[in-house]
């Protein structure tokens, strides 16, 4: 088993007093909170030289918390797929980015039996691999994985410090009023059901989507949409919220009774069976260079052959959703 080392230090905002330490190490280093647990309990992350141990223990403003970031080697317990083809788009000693497919899970789970991303990628290097952010398992589109703990820890930092740009596409249901705009909201799992996030009033946590509409396709629009922040399902449960589900969301937008009524003359409309959403450019600094790069991952076939039936079909009795 291959165990890799990393130290980087946490620097304590305004906005974090009063979070626990397992929960800010959590979500400044993107990984598990159980993760950011052991960490503590092995007296991986020191203040000011000393180990800090209690998980409960609250993070204090103007602090430096030393995080010794060791990873054991996940790879070696999962199987590599050679069968999954990766478009690859970029590839170097430090990172790959590459275009994720509709319908292929990230990271193994209950269910997957070794058909993941991460089969496939390992399959591909043979070496340690960090997941630095995700995509749902039916959203397309650009990723970065890390190559070591370093380039890892970097991205990670990057990507808590909201410096790592990620802007998609998506198909929506009607008509936005504006053009452009921004939703901010906060974000937590619904009640009764974890798999579901939800728009909450003062629990979860800070969500923030910056869109523009490409423009009006028929009865739904082509959206452009920003993250600032990266929460779980954050731009299809923003989009559900102001009244324009994603078409082919199941999960947030009712999708099947909107194509039903509104789509009758296009099958494939109704039988579009994944969240039209895709994850079109990422820019980055790289970790060893610190250059920026952007990369560009044109729409794939399904969705523009979506694009293709709304701009088919009148906008007549357009409705209000």
């Amino acid at each position: 088993m291959t165990i890799d080392h990393s130290v980087i230090t946490l620097s304590v905002n305004n906005d974090k007093e009063k979070l626990r330490l397992d929960t800010y190490i959590a979500e400044k280093c993107n990984i598990s909170r159980s993760k950011a647990q052991r960490l503590i309990q092995n007296e991986q992350v020191t203040l000011l030289g000393i180990p800090i141990t209690d998980n409960n223990h609250i993070v204090k403003t103007g602090k430096k918390y030393m995080v010794h970031l060791t990873c054991e080697n996940e790879s070696t317990s999962i199987e590599p797929n050679h069968d999954i083809k990766l478009d690859i788009i970029y590839e170097d000693e430090a990172i790959i980015v590459l275009s994720k497919q509709s319908g292929l899970t990230v990271h193994p789970g209950a269910g997957t039996n070794n058909d993941t991303l991460l089969n496939a990628v390992i399959a591909h290097l043979d070496v340690r691999l960090g997941i630095v952010h995700r995509l749902d398992k039916d959203t397309s589109g650009l990723m970065v994985i890390a190559k070591n703990e370093e380039a890892h820890s970097f991205l990670s930092e990057l990507l808590s410090n909201r410096k790592v740009k990620r802007e998609y596409l998506a198909v929506v249901w009607g008509t936005l009023s504006s053009q452009q705009g921004t939703i901010e909201t906060n974000i937590a799992p619904k009640r009764g059901n974890k798999e579901m996030m939800c728009v909450t009033k003062t629990t979860g946590k800070l969500a923030i989507t910056h869109y523009s509409v490409e423009k009006v396709i028929g009865q739904a629009s082509l959206v452009k949409c920003t993250l600032e922040t990266g929460r779980t399902h954050q731009i299809r449960v923003h989009m559900s919220h102001i009244g324009h589900s994603i078409v082919g969301d199941q999960v947030y937008g009712k999708n099947s009774s909107k194509s039903t009524k509104y789509t009758k003359n296009s099958s494939f409309i109704r039988n579009f069976n994944r969240q039209a959403l895709h994850a079109y450019t990422l820019g980055l600094y790289h970790p060893k260079s610190n250059k920026y790069m952007e990369f560009v991952s044109d729409l794939p076939q399904d969705i523009k052959t979506l694009i293709g039936e709304f701009e088919n079909i009148p906008k007549k009795g357009l409705p209000d959703f």
